[in-house]
């Protein structure tokens, strides 16, 4: 409660927004939107993604719920489960791969998502390391 009180105070600039690529927005929306649901930072983030209509309606309700799923995007990815931990890609007949390594406590969430040209293509349940 304390935190979300400090944030209230830090207003984002719109033309801040404006500047960001789209994954970066994602990414934005998806860690505000975890820890303070109706907070001004998580707003500010949906309205500037709403603006760019870089999620369908199904994405937003996945990421409402932090749910993934089979060829959602990786926006969308970032919106629902936040910034990963690591991630890092590579090119393989002709398409952009990338695996998004998420370590999120105790959750039952995947160790991995793995992306195909920007779209979720899997993900593999790995046990967190102590």
């Amino acid at each position: 409660m304390v935190a979300e009180l400090f944030l209230v105070g830090c207003a984002i600039a719109p033309a801040r927004l404006a500047g960001l690529s789209d994954l970066d927005l994602c990414r934005g929306y998806g860690v505000y939107s975890q820890w303070f649901v109706s907070g001004p930072l998580a707003q500010a983030y949906k309205q500037e993604i709403e603006r760019r209509k870089l999620l369908t309606p199904e994405e937003w309700t996945l990421a409402a719920e932090q749910r993934i799923q089979k060829d959602m995007t990786q926006c969308a990815l970032y919106a629902s489960w936040g910034k990963p931990v690591r991630e890092y890609g590579w090119q393989q007949d002709g398409n952009v791969h990338m695996r998004h390594i998420y370590w999120m406590g105790w959750s039952i969430r995947p160790g991995s998502v793995f992306t195909k040209n920007g779209k979720v293509d899997g993900w593999s349940y790995e046990l967190k390391r102590p």
